[in-house]
């Protein structure tokens, strides 16, 4: 005889015991059933938190195994960027080895606080209070920019400070170039304290509202690569250049501190007969 027989055997004759202690003595057949479902209640319950259990760890499990795929997954991200940058740094050693170039060090960048900024009077400077140590042979006409972008260049040191001619003054002026097509000119201020304007591009260069505006490096002040600010407008006043205004890429009623160049400008008496870039 199978068990399945012997089961459904038991659960019938267990029945039919239940049925006659009824018929006989129905308090003891409720004695025999309270007896008997008291260990079933008990087994259903804990089979019952067995099986949340089971479930609870298994999503718990399911969970981890994701993360653990979303890590790995960030992990191959991160090997295959750091191996392109090794490529690219390798790439670049073979390029420049025959033609003897060596990559320039890194920007000698000392921070300084702005302790006043005038940038809407007729003179538009800011004040530096130096690092310590520093004296005005260090700084005469050294760049200065912030984390935006350019601020000017120091005009004038005196002990633990010095004066930055702020590049909206109308006294300032910047070999710049237009990111996108590499075009040059120069950046001066206006007598709007919030603009700039770009001069000498002919009327057939290519210019729109948009471009970002660098500095060109070749003034003999200013690095190469700096942000200006962004072109606002462009239009023609009948002659043969446009008429361009930019906004810079400075905030200047926000400033809080900036950063001093060590690069050497190009000596003054190198600077006669030039156009006044920079100076």
């Amino acid at each position: 005889m199978s068990e399945r027989w012997v089961a459904v055997l038991f659960a019938v004759s267990l029945a039919a015991l239940l049925a006659l202690l009824t018929l006989q003595a129905p308090q003891r057949a409720g004695d025999v059933a309270l007896w008997l479902e008291g260990p079933i209640k008990r087994f259903v319950a804990a089979a019952g938190g067995a099986v949340d259990r089971y479930r609870e760890d298994r999503s718990s499990r399911a969970a981890l195994e994701r993360d653990n795929e979303d890590l790995r997954t960030r992990l191959l991200e991160v090997e295959s960027a750091y191996a392109a940058i090794v490529g690219l740094g390798l790439e670049a050693g073979l390029v420049s080895e025959p033609l003897r170039y060596e990559p320039p060090a890194g920007a000698d960048l000392l921070r300084a606080d702005i302790v006043y900024v005038d940038h809407r009077s007729w003179r538009r400077t800011a004040i530096l209070h130096l690092p310590d140590g520093l004296n005005r042979e260090d700084w005469g006409r050294r760049p200065v920019t912030t984390i935006d972008g350019l601020l000017g260049r120091v005009v004038s040191s005196t002990g633990a400070y010095a004066r930055v001619l702020l590049v909206t003054d109308r006294a300032s002026s910047v070999g710049a170039m237009i990111e996108r097509t590499r075009r040059q000119g120069i950046v001066r201020g206006t007598a709007d304290p919030g603009a700039l304007s770009l001069n000498f591009l002919p009327l057939q260069v290519d210019v729109r509202p948009g471009d970002r505006v660098i500095t060109a490096g070749i003034d003999g002040v200013f690095p190469g690569g700096v942000p200006i600010g962004t072109i606002t407008s462009v239009e023609s006043n009948g002659d043969l250049f446009h008429d361009i205004r930019i906004v810079p890429s400075v905030d200047l009623g926000s400033l809080g501190h900036a950063f001093l160049w060590r690069r050497e400008p190009l000596p003054e008496g190198m600077m006669d007969g030039a156009d006044g870039i920079g100076r």
